[in-house]
């Protein structure tokens, strides 16, 4: 198939490509500041985010699906910030969800984050990045109900794997030296973490879902395990087999604001798809 996808050159995208590329042809949306040199053996063209281009190169290839993974995120919002936010997770969004529509795409797979049910409502978003990702799914909705497409939401939680550079608690933890002091939450919170290998197979799960929907419907599934994990559980296992010792001081950092605690029962499990990783087995490929 013809998949246009963004967000290709961020962790997620990038394993994304690597693995979708060997049955499809893969298009990139990206930005003129995207770094796409670590994808390029990967896609067949790169399209450069502006009106006329988007809407141009993908009428000329007519997608048949869009995998939508492209998105900015900031655990608090500032008076500087706001505008990224709302750019990137709902201008770009809307841009790119009428662009591919009007190609003729009909099927479109959304990502979005369980952040979005604090509390575990239906609705009730822990920030307004959590916001913006609920904006965006149901601006969505306008083109599954009006233009009759069929879409799917993977709610994504937490995700780690190799070569993974990002600032997350595992990736912080693994650069740290041995013997070095480091402040952290109460480290009570739950969690569910995702192999990106796992992730991928989600989102192929989903390529193989879409097929089966009638148009004008949409779907939200999660991407997680049955069980969360408590971060101090996950950390200290981490430890041990990393051989690593740091001085850790739980309770030295206050909790996030609106921490989700226990996520366990957020989001409905992507049917016909099961993680191959554990956590357990996971934080050994790191």
């Amino acid at each position: 198939m013809r998949i246009a996808v963004t967000g290709a050159t961020g962790y997620i995208g990038s394993h994304l490509v690597s693995a979708f590329c060997r049955k499809h042809e893969v298009y990139a949306i990206v930005r003129t500041t995207s770094e796409t040199a670590g994808i390029q053996a990967y896609v067949k063209e790169f399209i450069v985010y502006d009106s006329e281009q988007v809407y141009g190169r993908l009428a000329a290839i007519q997608p048949e699906v869009l995998i939508h993974l492209a998105g900015v995120f900031y655990g608090e919002h500032t008076a500087d910030n706001i505008e990224n936010l709302l750019n990137a997770n709902l201008v770009f969004s809307t841009v790119v969800f009428d662009a591919a529509v009007s190609a003729g795409c009909k099927k479109i797979i959304n990502t979005g984050t369980y952040w979005q049910q604090f509390a575990k409502e239906d609705y009730n978003p822990v920030n307004l990045y959590a916001a913006t990702k609920q904006a965006a799914e149901d601006i969505l909705m306008y083109y599954v109900k009006a233009r009759r497409c069929s879409a799917v939401t993977l709610q994504i939680f937490d995700s780690y794997g190799p070569d993974d550079n990002r600032k997350k608690i595992l990736n912080i933890i693994r650069d740290l030296e041995d013997g070095a002091r480091i402040d952290m939450s109460g480290g009570r919170q739950k969690m569910y973490y995702c192999h990106i290998e796992d992730l991928v197979s989600g989102y192929a799960r989903a390529l193989e879902l879409l097929a089966e929907m009638a148009p004008g419907t949409a779907v939200r599934y999660a991407l997680r395990e049955e069980e969360p994990v408590m971060l101090r559980t996950l950390i200290e296992e981490f430890l041990r087999i990393q051989g690593k010792r740091l001085e850790i001081n739980w309770g030295g950092r206050a909790y996030r604001d609106r921490e989700i605690m226990e996520p366990a029962g957020i989001g409905t499990v992507l049917p016909g798809w099961t993680p191959r990783y554990s956590w357990q087995q996971g934080v050994e490929t790191l």
